[in-house]
C-alpha cells in the first residue's frame, strides 16, 4: 500500500510486577494506537485484548494489563477483520516479549504525584443562530447537538468558554515519570515529552476524562479530524480548540514534573 507520513511512536514501554520468588506477576505494557480495528457491536479488546490474552498464555498466573499511550492519530491498518486484530495483538505481544528478555531496570521505592486542572480554551463557541439552523436536520449528529444545547440556553445556561483538562504527573522511585493527560492525545506529546524528560518516561492519554480530541500545534495547523472542527461530537459548545493548547499543556506538565521531581 501508500507509504504512510507523519510522526509515529512505535516504543513498546513495559513494567513488570515480580513476587518475592522471582515469578512474574503481572505486566504493564502500552502502545501508541487506537484500538480499532474491529467496527462491529460486540464485546472486544481489540488488539490489545489479544496481546494480553497471548501474554498470559506465554506466563500462566500473570496479569497483562495495557495502557493507551498518545495515540490519538494514529489507526491500525488496514483493519475490520478479526484476524488483522489477532495478527496486530501478536506483533505487540511478541514486543512485549523481546522486552522481557531483556535485563529489566528495577523500580525503586517511593511515589511522588502531582495534579492539576488547566483551562483548554475554545477557538469560537457556537451561536444560537447557528444552532437553530443546524437543528433542522432530523437525523445527523450536528441536529441533535444542536437541540440539546439550545435547550441549554433556553433554560438561561450560558456556554463555558474553555474545558477544564486534567493532568498528572507521577514518580516512582528515581527510575520512572508517568505523564497522565486527559482524552485523546496526539503523538506528538508522547514524542516530545520523552524527549524533554528523558529515559524512563511513559506518556499516555485518556487519564480521567474523555474530552475530545487533543491535537498538537502541528495537528491543529494540518486542520484534519484530530485538529479540525470535531468538538460536537463530544457535544463541545464550539468546533474547534483555541491554536495555543499544545503551548497550555505543555507549561502545566513541566510544572507539574518539577514538582515530583524536586
Amino acid at each position: 500500500g501508500t507509504p504512510l507520513v507523519g510522526p509515529v511512536d512505535h516504543a513498546v514501554p513495559v513494567l513488570t510486577v515480580t513476587r518475592p520468588d522471582g515469578k512474574l506477576e503481572a505486566v504493564l505494557f502500552g502502545y501508541a494506537c487506537h484500538p480499532t480495528t474491529l467496527s462491529f457491536l460486540t464485546w472486544c479488546g481489540d488488539y490489545p485484548g489479544f496481546a494480553q490474552l497471548e501474554i498470559e498464555k506465554a506466563h500462566p498466573g500473570t496479569t497483562a494489563m495495557f495502557v493507551n499511550t498518545c495515540g490519538g492519530d494514529q489507526n491500525p491498518l488496514p483493519r475490520r477483520k478479526v484476524e488483522l486484530c489477532e495478527k496486530y495483538g501478536h506483533m505487540l505481544a511478541v514486543g512485549v516479549e523481546e522486552a522481557l528478555k531483556q535485563p529489566l531496570k528495577p523500580v525503586s521505592s517511593g511515589l511522588r504525584t502531582a495534579f492539576e486542572i488547566i483551562d483548554l480554551p475554545y477557538l469560537k463557541n457556537v451561536s444560537r443562530e447557528e444552532l437553530t439552523e443546524l437543528a433542522k436536520d432530523e437525523s445527523g449528529i450536528k441536529g441533535r447537538w444542536s437541540r440539546r444545547l439550545l435547550k441549554k440556553l433556553d433554560a438561561g445556561d450560558k456556554f463555558e468558554s474553555a474545558y477544564p483538562y486534567p493532568i498528572h504527573a507521577w514518580r516512582l522511585g528515581k527510575e520512572m515519570l508517568v505523564v497522565g493527560m486527559g482524552a485523546e492525545t496526539v503523538v506528538d506529546y508522547a514524542l516530545r515529552f520523552k524527549r524533554e524528560f528523558g529515559e524512563g518516561t511513559w506518556v499516555m492519554g485518556y487519564a480521567d476524562d474523555m474530552i475530545s480530541y487533543i491535537p498538537s500545534r502541528r495537528v491543529w495547523e494540518e486542520g484534519g479530524y484530530e485538529g479540525g472542527s470535531n468538538l460536537f461530537e463530544y457535544g463541545r459548545p464550539a468546533y474547534r480548540w483555541e491554536g495555543s493548547i499544545e503551548d497550555r499543556i505543555s507549561a502545566s506538565v513541566h510544572k507539574l514534573v518539577k514538582q515530583v521531581r524536586d
